[in-house]
């Protein structure tokens, strides 16, 4: 079995991303398109779900379960039936409430009722992002491809189609070659909000023809 399909759901959220760039390198497939890179990641995630299932299937008999079932509930300090699970949360709702109608009738904290009785919520104060997700944001960034958006916009006309779904206001039918390069255009320009005049003079496709 290729390495790329011994990946375990568990392991590092890069591994299976990283495989992946590392198959399409090995087949020669020189700077695949995003869609193509995405397509290659879910089908290992799949296979990865498959095996881990197969591997750890006889950790699921009815046995095992009743035993670490209860082995949880003891781990997280939870009643195993549900009618006392229920019970429980209950009562954790009703001293929850009963926190609540203090910290109202303080008229301080994060929750209070202003003059007309409207509860108000503080905004949260900003938590510090950890440095492991800073970190790791930035590696994931440096293995996206870069793909510029006239690029995506191609692949997924020829993928889907859907430049097609786009007619003429005057029921033309007739459609020129240009006419899925001129549409491109028109998206991006509109979409990042350069505008119809700045992308005809990136672009050198007339102001008139975009319009």
């Amino acid at each position: 079995m290729s390495s790329c399909w011994r990946a375990m759901e568990h392991d590092s959220p890069t591994l299976l991303f990283r495989l992946a760039c590392e198959y399409l390198i090995s087949a020669r497939v020189i700077r695949p398109g995003p869609v193509t890179v995405v397509k290659r990641v879910a089908h290992a995630r799949e296979v990865a779900r498959r095996e881990t299932f197969d591997r750890l299937a006889h950790e699921f008999t009815d046995e095992r379960r009743a035993g670490q079932r209860a082995e949880f509930c003891r781990l997280v300090g939870k009643p195993a039936e549900a009618a006392a699970g229920l019970a429980l949360l209950e009562e954790e709702f009703h001293s929850a409430l009963g926190e609540l109608e203090q910290t109202l009738a303080a008229g301080e904290g994060p929750v209070r009722l202003d003059d007309d009785g409207d509860l108000v919520i503080s905004p949260l104060s900003a938590e510090d992002v950890p440095a492991e997700a800073v970190a790791l944001k930035a590696e994931l960034t440096e293995m996206l491809p870069f793909a510029p958006i006239a690029s995506l916009l191609i692949e997924m006309d020829q993928r889907t189609g859907f430049l097609g779904c786009f007619t003429h206001a005057g029921g033309k039918q007739a459609r020129s070659p240009e006419l899925k390069r001129n549409l491109i255009a028109v998206l991006m320009a509109q979409s990042t909000n350069l505008g119809l005049t700045r992308m005809a003079e990136a672009c050198g496709i007339s102001y008139d023809v975009l319009a």
